[in-house]
């Protein structure tokens, strides 16, 4: 999959932007392939409205990940469209359509850095207090807390070792942070422990109120 981003052809710039005008996610006869032969996604039309949540249920290997992909514009449709706020992505400006838009995959991956640096990724600017608040609201207190440097504890590649779950908390975190109007959820429990798992899902409860997921 790493390939296929790393070989798609450049993402074509529109000359006039649009902005999204709401919170609403639009798919209008949606056809996708990663290799140009098979198609992943095969006419997909549907309505989002704003504060909507919509889960998509099938197989591994159905189309639901790719669909997320298409929404945050990873990759461009063949044909069809894909609509955020009535504005097409392929016409909203990239750095508007990602503050527009909170994910959290199944594969959250953390920097390596500290606690305070990852939560940080959602909104750069944002004070210690507010990325303790985030943590709070995510459920991560307890991560912070196990730790005598706190939010300044480095973690990822050769730092202090999370579980599955906490850094999946580590990272629903950074979307409370971000705190866009559309969330986008991949399978982000799938790596949640058991001991964890509970945690995860009352971070999610908090992190969907008033958004559309």
């Amino acid at each position: 999959r790493i390939d296929s981003v790393l070989e798609a052809a450049p993402m074509q710039v529109q000359a006039i932007s649009q902005h999204p005008q709401d919170a609403s996610v639009t798919l209008q006869d949606v056809h996708f392939s990663y290799d140009g032969k098979t198609e992943v996604i095969k006419g997909v039309s549907l309505d989002i409205q704003p504060g909507q949540t919509v889960a998509f249920v099938g197989p591994s290997g159905g189309g639901k990940s790719t669909l997320a992909n298409l929404v945050c514009r990873f990759f461009d449709v063949q044909s069809g469209s894909v609509r955020v706020g009535e504005a097409d992505v392929r016409d909203i400006p990239k750095e508007e359509l990602m503050d527009t838009i909170s994910f959290v995959f199944q594969n959250s991956r953390l920097l390596k850095g500290s606690i305070l640096d990852n939560v940080r990724l959602g909104r750069a600017q944002a004070t210690e207090a507010e990325v303790l608040a985030a943590l709070k609201a995510a459920q991560c207190m307890d991560i912070v807390e196990k730790f005598p440097e706190g939010i300044h504890t480095v973690i990822g590649t050769k730092g202090v070792y999370l579980s599955g779950g906490e850094q999946q908390r580590i990272a629903i975190a950074r979307a409370m942070l971000k705190n866009a109007p559309i969330l986008i959820l991949d399978e982000a429990t799938a790596f949640a422990d058991p001991d964890n798992e509970a945690r995860v899902q009352a971070a999610f409860a908090q992190l969907a109120k008033g958004k559309t997921v």
